[in-house]
């Protein structure tokens, strides 16, 4: 989508500049009348660029209108529905409603081969963002014909000499967003905290423990190939029930939260989908398990919270499990009655989640504890999300 935004006339002046090619040259005066890429204000106007769009001739265009206001990530479009017929009205809408604002949509990609060709005779112009199977989004790789997420581990070659620079840079090349390889994830941030501990230089060689245990993950890490995520969870308008479950838990080491989708169909059939996760370090100082499985429920409602605003789900149809007893201990009663540690976190959980909400789960059956039980050993996953049809 191309459009160059321009700045009103009255502030032109707030962009004013002086250039000379040559120093021998004269300076000359140059306002810029558009928006600067690479502003800190760009991304913002860019967005209400947008919205105001949508506000301004959404009354005519409702599919659009909608979608514009919340599909949209800078100037990428991730949108769908449930049937060929009403994704076809969005893209005739979506079109209409974006040329009023002198925006317009270039290239569409769909996990319906049939549905692009036949936009594509529509419009008389081809849609197609690129032509093999593989799309980038929002850094996730996309197979449209698998209609699936891949997540395949590349890694350089190891350096000759390895230093905490090295290994941090490699680290910084896991690009997890939605934590589907948390239990991978989290052993390389318990490394980084090792290496801050043993006070190890920027440029110099790693001590031989901490070696032997890099290069033992670095090697089980490789193996996570042709990993494949369905990105369908199968949310419709004819669930029957759709809820999510929240799990905490927490070790001296690492604490972890996991979210999941729990989906009756019309016909009474119940499914279960992984969403996100996320899981935290613990700190150095050292702080006592409930605390740190406090914490872990303290991060757990903040991403239910989070999960359930993206995907529109009620309130009441949260829930969260831990297998901390003395956390559901401290939620039952009013957090004045605790410690200024324990009585911030719990007042904070109670403010987003209400205690009749959390309930005890047997620590064997609590899955946010492979997670927070950080091991050497390689994890996989088999993880399902989204639930949108066209991609543009």
């Amino acid at each position: 989508m191309y459009r160059q935004i321009k700045v009103a006339r009255s502030h032109n002046d707030f962009q004013r500049i002086v250039w000379r090619k040559d120093p021998s040259q004269n300076i000359e005066d140059f306002r810029l009348l558009t928006v600067t890429f690479g502003t800190s204000c760009a991304p913002y106007l860019a967005v209400k660029s947008l919205h105001q769009v949508a506000c301004d001739e959404g009354r005519d265009y409702p599919l659009a209108a909608e979608r514009i206001m919340t599909d949209f990530y800078m100037d990428d479009l991730m949108t769908g529905c449930e049937s060929e017929t009403e994704i076809k009205e969005i893209y005739k809408e979506m079109n209409k409603v974006l040329e009023k604002g002198g925006f317009q949509l270039q290239k569409w990609t769909s996990n319906r081969m049939n549905l692009l060709e036949e936009l594509k005779e529509e419009s008389g112009k081809d849609l197609e963002i690129k032509i093999d199977k593989v799309t980038k989004i929002l850094g996730l790789t996309w197979n449209r014909y698998t209609d699936r997420f891949d997540y395949s581990v590349r890694l350089p070659p190891p350096a000759a000499f390895e230093t905490k620079r090295t290994e941090i840079s490699e680290i910084s090349r896991l690009y997890d967003p939605l934590g589907w390889i948390t239990p991978c994830i989290i052993t390389s941030k318990v490394f980084i905290q090792k290496l801050w501990i043993a006070g190890v230089g920027w440029d110099e060689e790693l001590p031989p423990e901490l070696l032997q245990e890099w290069r033992y993950y670095r090697a089980e890490l490789e193996k996570l190939v042709d990993f494949h995520i369905p990105r369908w969870i199968g949310k419709r308008k004819s669930n029957i029930a759709v809820e999510l479950h929240g799990f905490s838990d927490a070790s001296n080491i690492a604490y972890a939260a996991v979210v999941y989708c729990r989906i009756i169909d019309s016909s009474g059939e119940i499914h279960s989908h992984l969403i996100t996760a996320k899981s935290k370090v613990a700190p150095i100082k050292q702080i006592s398990i409930p605390r740190l499985e406090l914490c872990g429920s303290l991060l757990v409602t903040k991403l239910l919270i989070e999960v359930a605003e993206v995907m529109n789900i009620p309130k009441a149809d949260i829930h969260a499990w831990t297998d901390s007893s003395v956390v559901l201990a401290w939620l039952s009663d009013h957090p004045s009655r605790w410690k200024t540690y324990v009585a911030n976190r719990t007042s904070e959980i109670l403010s987003l989640m209400d205690s009749t909400q959390w309930a005890h789960v047997q620590s064997k059956d609590n899955p946010a504890d492979i997670a927070s039980r950080v091991s050497h050993q390689p994890c996989y996953l088999i993880v399902i999300f989204g639930n949108e049809d066209l991609v543009g």
